[in-house]
């Protein structure tokens, strides 16, 4: 298979392609099972060009084993192969793609990108996940960067003859540099050889610039890989990627579009065109965590064949076709309940998906153990704060919260949102929380995604002033607001605080999204730096948003999900949340059915209904303090 090559000959290998293919046994026998790497070997071989001995995959191999469509495929819009394919094509030169890459796809080559985008690298390289984001800007960057004073020929000369460096042509990216970002050391690359006791080799036998390259990635290319990972977002593991792509009608692929643009809005595009390194590492650490997430179950259909079938008695036809199941229709990550979404469609899910955690920040929250449960709509449940508060301020769990409306500057149509993983409750509430126990996040999906985490700071647990999310009948909705102190006479109203905060006014009609490049000791953390660009040098921005549709998701524990507990008991939890929801929610009507006939329209000097008014407030039936108006905070 060619990966034969012992870890005693190590020290012999004297030429990157030596070394190339020991890191990919060594990748091989490491990162894989051995039922996996059978899988891996037949579904290579099977499918692979013989050209004098040489089996590889050429572009249309790879597209129509992965199922991702190009530019030969008529019925889908997308054209995401030739991106794919050459991303694939530096990451098997890895760690020498400056004298390797473009590698043709062989497979040892192919392993390499298995290991690289399935993440399973852990096992062999101790810093791994450090440098992947730079990896995969190598792998898109196909800008030329800016120009800079090269070498004379003498000097260059003499450098490859002191370093023995190969004159084989490599990406943009892998060209020396003389930048202003840090060294990283090539760590990635480094930790790789470190596990082949080859570092001296390494550092001797090849070219190795030591700086972040000015190379670009264009935003086309970015867009297309993009309107792919829209597309697969809600992917799982060895599921049929046909099933995301053979139905992108106008009205899909528009949305698709859309979505992608908006991400893209979010990385600051150099004065000289393209992408530039820092800003996209930036972008993606602090804005995108779960980006390339889709890339993981799609490449891991390489390490299951359809062709082998394990499962069979011995002594049956071994060539006999194993049957084609059926196909499953995904999923949605929406339960039903009191009404449809407006805002929600599955590019905004997967949009959700590139930067919202589930339970835990190791999983977005497609690939989580939670769903949406409908609880308010503006559109079905109408504008009153009586009936957000019923609705919403029972919810015993974290909620997602959406507004789509338009900006009354600028007349553009925007769609925003906070995600909440504590429940709105009071903040007299001491009860410890059990939701889910992840950070919140205040967001604008369109024009522009930008997005402000949750601050981790400790102290602001304790902050009754500074509570995530807070409601009154007489302010309306708040996130990340301040709130004044109260007196008897006067109740102030929640004013902006730190780095984001969104107030609602009682309507449910207008908004007011504030956001500053500073403020650490808010709710919500500045945003990332292309995202502060925008907001000039020190002076914060609001934006007034008339509201077209305002929603309210809860998160539930996802009935299908199988994790640490069995799939029945996660199905009997998001049964109980939601009975248990359904059951407060109809004591809640039954509650305000029963107040509508105490009589309470008497005159002022009526002593038995001032008697049954006080009654009813100090209850906290009726009045501010009721769940009809309390305040309530997330903390």
């Amino acid at each position: 298979m060619g990966v034969s090559q012992s870890h005693e000959d190590v020290a012999h290998a004297s030429s990157p392609e030596q070394l190339s293919m020991v890191l990919a046994e060594r990748f091989a026998t490491k990162c894989f099972t051995p039922l996996e790497l059978t899988h891996f070997k037949d579904n290579f071989f099977t499918r692979a060009t013989d050209q004098g001995g040489l089996k590889y995959w050429n572009e249309k191999t790879l597209s129509d084993f992965l199922g991702i469509p190009d530019h030969s495929d008529a019925h889908c819009p997308l054209d995401a192969g030739p991106v794919i394919f050459r991303m694939v094509s530096y990451l098997g030169a890895f760690p020498f793609q400056t004298t390797l890459a473009p590698s043709v796809l062989t497979f040892e080559a192919m392993v390499k990108v298995a290991v690289l985008l399935t993440e399973r690298y852990g096992k062999v390289l101790r810093r791994g996940q450090r440098n992947r984001i730079r990896l995969l800007f190598g792998s898109l960057a196909d800008v030329g960067r800016k120009d800079i004073e090269k070498p004379t020929q003498k000097e260059e000369q003499a450098e490859n003859i002191s370093t023995g460096a190969s004159h084989a042509p490599g990406f943009d990216i892998d060209e020396p540099a003389n930048d202003d970002y840090e060294d990283d050391d090539d760590d990635l690359a480094l930790a790789a050889l470190e596990s082949l006791d080859a570092i001296e080799v390494f550092k001797h036998g090849s070219h190795i610039d030591r700086k972040v390259f000015e190379a670009r990635i264009s935003t086309n290319t970015f867009r297309r890989l993009l309107m792919l990972l829209v597309v697969i977002a809600p992917l799982k593991t060895l599921e049929d990627v046909g099933i995301y792509t053979s139905d992108l009608g106008e009205d899909r692929m528009l949305a698709v579009r859309k979505a992608a643009d908006n991400i893209l809005a979010a990385f600051a595009e150099e004065p000289s065109g393209g992408i530039g390194y820092k800003t996209f590492a930036d972008t993606i650490s602090t804005s995108f965590p779960y980006l390339f997430d889709p890339l993981t179950p799609l490449f891991e259909h390489l390490l299951f064949s359809k062709n082998l079938d394990f499962s069979q008695k011995r002594g049956s036809d071994a060539t006999e076709t194993p049957p084609t199941p059926a196909v499953v229709l995904p999923q949605s990550i929406m339960l039903p309940g009191s009404f449809e979404s407006t805002i929600l469609n599955p590019s905004i899910i997967s949009h959700l998906s590139f930067f919202l955690p589930s339970t835990s920040i190791k999983q977005n929250i497609l690939h989580g153990n939670i769903r949406l449960h409908p609880v308010f709509s503006t559109s079905a449940h109408g504008s009153s704060l009586t009936s957000f508060s019923h609705n919403v301020l029972t919810w015993q769990s974290g909620t997602l919260l959406l507004l789509e409306g338009v900006d009354t500057k600028t007349g553009n149509p925007l769609t925003m949102g906070a995600y909440l993983p504590q429940p709105w409750k009071s903040p007299a509430s001491t009860s410890p929380s059990t939701s889910i126990p992840t950070l919140p996040a205040l967001f604008q999906l369109s024009p522009k995604h930008t997005l402000l985490q949750g601050n981790p700071s400790s102290t602001l647990q304790t902050k009754s002033n500074l509570p995530t999310a807070y409601f009154s009948q007489h302010h309306g909705i708040s996130i990340g607001c301040q709130l004044p102190p109260a007196s008897r006479t006067s109740k102030p109203p929640p004013t902006p605080h730190g780095a984001g905060s969104l107030l609602i006014n009682t309507t449910l009609e207008i908004a007011e999204l504030h956001i500053s490049p500073f403020g650490h000791d808010g709710v919500f953390l500045p945003p990332g730096p292309s995202s502060t660009t925008d907001l000039g040098s020190a002076n914060a921005t609001k934006t007034t948003i008339d509201i077209y549709t305002l929603e309210i998701w809860g998160l539930v524990p996802d009935p299908e999900a199988d994790t640490s507990s069995s799939a029945s008991y996660q199905g009997s939890r998001a049964q109980s949340a939601v009975e248990i929801q359904q059951a407060k929610w109809d004591f809640e009507a039954r509650e305000a059915e029963r107040r509508r006939h105490i009589n309470l329209k008497a005159g002022a000097g009526d002593s038995a209904a001032e008697s049954a008014r006080w009654l009813l407030e100090t209850a906290g039936i009726i009045g501010d303090d009721s769940g009809a108006g309390r305040a309530g905070g997330s903390t």
